[in-house]
């Protein structure tokens, strides 16, 4: 639902004009250009609205997107059609334009297979499959892609430009947890052919053009007990005044882990919720998460203990993230130093899914392949249910934390009703909001990139799909963009910002204002983007660009 949400957001962006002369290929026949695109879902809002509020000519977008067979829509491939506007370069400014993109395999998939030359499976566009389609909502088409129609509905093509949640150089560390690693296909349930295990980011070619977007924020979500055990912990150690009420979703209700224990979960150093001790100030005695007086503030029940070396224990579970994904990068890069600094601790390594396996192991590490995936984790785990294959002890609940992207599950109320059943929490005591970015309180975040070929002298149209990479590039990281789309949480504003180091020279707001999301604070150094190293003030002439604390 989220992924249709976003689509139908990039159309809503049209609100005003007039569907009539919308593209489809069965009515207004091939396209003059096309573009393929693969990357992470990321920035999956931002690349609908920089579609649709300035790639597109108003009034002429139609999207296609495949059907999942989960029936998430747009989940792993979606295509634009449009008009170009008339702001774009001459040759693109009225031609036909299928802009592609493809986030199956997330982040990894805008880099390898562009650097290797590995094509990819893509959606195919055809009036000739038009009884195919379906038409659930104004100006979005869908069709179901699974094993059984892949062979109609995606084609091997070479990705022209790739778009990612972090920086190439970050991704492409050999012999990493960063290191993308392959899907299967659709098609065949096999990896593509001609994957290279070896390229370095220390060494992308100077023929490829890599362009910083804006930064998106990223957060850290719970199992909704774990939640409520962490808010019911935190008032017993006047951490949280006592006047919060358990489950409540405001900013000043979440509870908080600190940035070293965070790393420790995800580094698997604590195997079990008993290791994690307060000292409640209203006995002065020491309790762990699991005391019943803790349960019982918080109104739940204790998750599913497992007997390690003769003792019940209740296991830690870690929803970390695929190798290759950009979320992983940025978390283990802000968390662990990993793996730009030596001998840093990396990621704990995924539990193999299977009962005995989840039922003698602390902690229990699990790799969700997407965005979505992470969050349906989370929810099995609070449930006891398997829908995802992370959760293979039958009925067995799990106090769980994953990584994300913080603009989602955000139907949760400031009570603490609706959503799903999983919760962000702060980090060092402050909210994933873009204010608290801006002043340089809250470290998981960065700036994603897209990156194309500068030149390909064995097609014609090169230049004019380089010139629509760059236009989208540049308004992926625009305010304007960015103010548009990103989500309103019950904590706060969330999603996507601009940057002062942005070629265009966008300027802060103080007091900051969502409606011009810009932050002072960058990861580029001599004009290029590691998220490994601490990020600063961007310095321009005179006094330099300003930063609001707090």
């Amino acid at each position: 639902m989220n992924k249709l949400n976003t689509l139908a957001l990039s159309i809503s962006l049209l609100a005003g004009t007039t569907s009539a002369y919308a593209l489809t290929p069965w009515t207004n026949g091939n396209p003059d250009i096309i573009v393929y695109t693969s990357g992470g879902a990321a920035q999956d809002k931002a690349y609908a609205a920089t579609v649709s509020s300035t790639l597109a000519a108003a009034g002429t977008l139609d999207t296609f997107s495949d059907v999942a067979p989960d029936n998430t829509v747009g989940g792993r491939w979606s295509a634009y059609y449009f008009t170009g506007n008339s702001n774009l370069p001459t040759g693109l400014a009225g031609k036909k334009i299928l802009l592609q993109k493809r986030i199956y395999g997330a982040a990894g998939y805008g880099v390898v297979p562009l650097l290797a030359g590995v094509k990819l499976e893509q959606l195919v566009v055809k009036g000739t499959l038009k009884t195919a389609w379906t038409n659930p909502s104004a100006n979005l088409y869908t069709i179901p892609v699974n094993a059984t129609t892949a062979s109609k509905t995606l084609a091997l093509a070479g990705s022209d430009g790739g778009f990612l949640g972090v920086d190439p150089y970050t991704l492409l560390q050999p012999g990493t947890d960063n290191y993308p690693t392959q899907v299967n296909q659709i098609t065949n349930g096999l990896p593509e052919a001609g994957w290279v295990t070896n390229l370095k980011g220390t060494v992308i070619p100077t023929t490829f053009t890599v362009v910083p977007t804006g930064g998106l924020v990223y957060g850290v979500g719970v199992t909704l007990d774990l939640y409520k055990v962490l808010q019911a912990a935190e008032k017993r150690a006047g951490r949280l005044p006592s006047t919060v009420t358990i489950g409540s979703y405001s900013e000043s209700s979440l509870p908080s882990l600190n940035r070293n224990v965070i790393a420790s979960l995800l580094a698997g150093k604590i195997g079990a919720w008993e290791q994690i001790k307060i000292v409640d100030q209203t006995d002065g005695t020491v309790k762990s998460l699991l005391d019943p007086a803790i349960l019982a503030d918080a109104g739940v029940t204790a998750p599913t203990f497992e007997t390690v070396t003769g003792k019940n224990l209740h296991p830690v579970a870690v929803a970390r993230r695929n190798n290759g994904a950009a979320v992983g990068a940025v978390a283990y890069a802000t968390f662990l130093n990993y793996p730009s600094t030596t001998a840093a601790f990396g990621p704990a390594q995924p539990t193999a899914n299977d009962a005995v396996s989840e039922g003698a192991a602390l902690p229990i590490v699990k790799s969700p392949g997407g965005a979505a995936d992470s969050g349906l984790t989370l929810k099995d785990w609070q449930n006891g249910t398997n829908v995802l294959g992370f959760n293979n002890v039958a009925g067995a609940t799990r106090w769980g934390i994953g990584i994300n992207s913080a603009d989602r599950n955000n139907g949760v109320t400031a009570a603490g009703t609706g959503g799903d059943p999983w919760r962000y929490i702060k980090i060092d005591g402050y909210a994933p909001t873009l204010e608290n970015v801006a002043a340089g309180v809250y470290p998981f975040w960065a700036e994603g990139s897209v990156l194309f070929t500068t030149t390909r002298a064995t097609d014609a149209q090169w230049a004019l799909k380089a010139a629509l990479l760059t236009a989208f590039a540049k308004d992926l990281g625009s305010p304007t963009v960015a103010a548009t789309v990103n989500t309103t949480q019950a904590w706060g504003k969330t999603g996507i910002f601009a940057t002062t180091k942005d070629p265009r020279g966008y300027t802060t707001t103080i007091p900051f204002s969502n409606s011009n999301p810009v932050v002072a604070l960058t990861h580029n150094s001599d004009g290029t983007t590691h998220t490994a190293i601490v990020p600063v003030v961007n310095p321009v002439a005179n006094a330099g660009v300003s930063i609001q604390l707090k």
